[in-house]
């Protein structure tokens, strides 16, 4: 599914990339980073233009934060019409040069995308678990998240759904310079079941339920009450008079940048609560949970 990057929107004379970002980026982030444009004759690398110290200075006399309009990427052109040569023109989508690995232990991953390849990966492992069951489950890979919720209203508007669980990949708050005492997505503490964020608000019987089937099947889990951010669940409420809607993920650190890190056990959680629930609900226990759409 789509992840968070950046398109060309310009090509400078000398050969350089100007870009627009496609979702959420820090540039604190950005600097001297490896990147892959996908260009229409094969992928080209380079790298995020760095400006040296030396010559990066505010008008207090220390280091600017720039923003995407004041980056670069080089990827080693000599002007223009070899950047066009090459298949590279405006529009031309541009994404982190990453490739994912095991950490030391064995029991974190690294890579980029994390959210929201995590989800993805529950949703696809949940679907073969529960292939030979017998009730009716739909699986779906929505885009453009990261731009607005895109690929959810078209899902919404164009099926008939009695609840929606939203797989995602949420952002963990246990790394050092946050309030660890308040922490809702601690990695290695399991799945997070979402209770509200700006763009949605769980219906409480069934946050309450989610929690009671973890409890029952001894699956670990965090509840999360977020005051920023939004999932593709911001759309899915609001389909037909209402679809009831619960956001499960794995807590994972840096979104949004090059690198992120998720616990394989939280996932694992994800997956392992999702199939509890689905295969625990039935007709009564739906009309219990939400009797006015029973």
């Amino acid at each position: 599914m789509d992840e968070v990057g950046f398109m060309v929107q310009s090509i400078t004379p000398d050969g350089f990339l100007r870009l627009v970002d496609l979702g959420g980026w820090s540039t604190l982030t950005l600097s001297a980073q490896p990147m892959v444009v996908l260009g229409s004759k094969g992928k080209i690398h380079g790298a995020m233009g760095s400006v040296p110290p030396h010559f990066n200075r505010g008008k207090s006399g220390g280091e600017s934060i720039p923003t995407v309009a004041d980056l670069h990427l080089d990827i080693g052109a000599r002007d223009a019409a070899e950047v066009r040569a090459w298949g590279i023109v405006p529009g031309t989508a541009v994404c982190p040069d990453v490739q994912p690995r095991l950490m030391h232990n064995g029991s974190r991953l690294i890579g980029k995308a994390l959210d929201n390849r995590v989800g993805c990966a529950a949703a696809i492992q949940v679907a073969r678990a529960l292939q030979g069951d017998d009730f009716n489950l739909s699986v779906f890979g929505t885009v453009q998240e990261e731009g607005g919720l895109r690929g959810a209203e078209i899902t919404r508007n164009s099926t008939d759904l009695d609840l929606m669980i939203v797989m995602e990949g949420s952002p963990a708050d246990d790394t050092p310079g946050q309030l660890t005492s308040s922490s809702q997505g601690i990695l290695g503490r399991g799945v997070q079941i979402r209770c509200y964020d700006p763009t949605h608000i769980t219906n409480p019987r069934l946050a309450q339920w989610s929690c009671k089937i973890a409890d029952s099947f001894n699956i670990p889990y965090q509840v999360a009450v977020r005051r920023t951010g939004g999932t593709n669940a911001g759309k899915y409420h609001l389909g037909a008079q209402g679809i009831p809607t619960i956001v499960l993920a794995p807590p994972v650190r840096y979104i949004h940048s090059h690198l992120s890190i998720v616990e394989i056990n939280d996932l694992i959680a994800t997956r392992e609560l999702a199939i509890a629930m689905i295969r625990s609900l039935d007709d009564q226990t739906y009309r219990e949970l939400l009797p006015s759409l029973g």
